[in-house]
């Protein structure tokens, strides 16, 4: 389920580079405002789930959608926004070293065991996502102001990003993804407005076009409700350092998404990298002494 949200998540990045015109704030308030009306129905099954919850545990879905839903959204978004100035593959890359942050977190607040079995396919699964990303085996970046920007917009992402799954890990033991998913998206929209204020990012809605509706109701149902249910789906059976490298499906899509949409051709090593990173993912979800009990 969580590689199934890595390839929805592959057409996420197409779907808000399409929206550049708009600023990111505002993209990630729109979409999670339709998020809420869809699952909106299905809130009243939840109201128990939800007056269980301790004090610390709304801390702790506060800082979810704060982190994750809110900041890591919009620094993606903003980071997308400035392909002009940087690639898109080195945008998708630096999302890739959100396990630097898991696997730690990991190891210090779930106690999960790193085992050297795990080391070497981690390894392999950041090796074979950086040759998919850069077939020419470096980025092709110059520091200039744009280029500088964006990467670290991107970098902040991943940060905020790769702490959440232990952060979900956590909540899911009090919550069902559905619930989980739920009360994360309702708590984003007053976030990401909020800092949309103090940017003082505004954008009519009237001159949101039609088709920057529909790519906007694509980006919040496929990618978003879908993507996330499916994510929280495998995470609630999956150790965190486990959920987080098989999220690597998503710089593989990315590139399907590039030869079939975009009209990029795959080089032989971007091929063979692919290759690659999927049979290790899938030597990492079928390892039983990676999978919790």
């Amino acid at each position: 389920m969580i590689v199934l949200a890595g390839i929805l998540w592959g057409f996420d990045g197409l779907l808000r580079r399409a929206l550049g015109g708009i600023p990111p704030t505002i993209i990630v308030t729109i979409e999670h405002s339709i998020r809420v009306l869809i699952l909106l129905p299905f809130l009243p099954r939840f109201i128990k789930e939800y007056k269980k919850l301790s004090t610390k545990d709304w801390l702790l879905i506060f800082a979810i959608a704060l982190f994750s839903g809110a900041l890591g959204s919009i620094f993606y978004t903003a980071a997308l926004a400035k392909v002009n100035n940087i690639s898109y593959s080195v945008v998708v890359l630096l999302q890739q070293i959100q396990p630097i942050f898991t696997v730690a977190l990991a190891a210090l607040i779930l106690k999960e065991k790193i085992t050297p079995r795990y080391i070497i396919l981690a390894a392999v699964a950041l090796i074979s996502a950086y040759f998919l990303t850069f077939p020419q085996f470096k980025p092709n970046m110059l520091w200039h102001n744009g280029e500088l920007t964006a990467a670290a917009l991107a970098v902040g992402a991943a940060v905020m990003w790769g702490s959440t799954t232990i952060l979900s890990k956590l909540i899911l033991k009090k919550l069902s993804f559905a619930a989980a998913v739920t009360i994360r998206f309702m708590m984003v929209i007053p976030i990401s407005f909020s800092i949309s204020l103090i940017l003082g990012d505004k954008y009519p809605l009237s001159l949101i076009t039609s088709t920057q509706w529909y790519y906007l109701l694509i980006l919040s149902v496929v990618t978003g409700v879908f993507g996330y249910i499916a994510y929280y789906m495998g995470l609630k059976h999956t150790e965190a350092k486990i959920a987080t490298f098989s999220e690597f499906a998503w710089p593989v899509s990315a590139a399907l998404i590039g030869f079939f949409i975009l009209g990029e051709r795959l080089t032989g090593v971007q091929i063979f990298a692919a290759l690659v990173l999927l049979i290790d993912i899938l030597a990492l979800s079928l390892s039983p002494n990676e999978k919790t009990t």
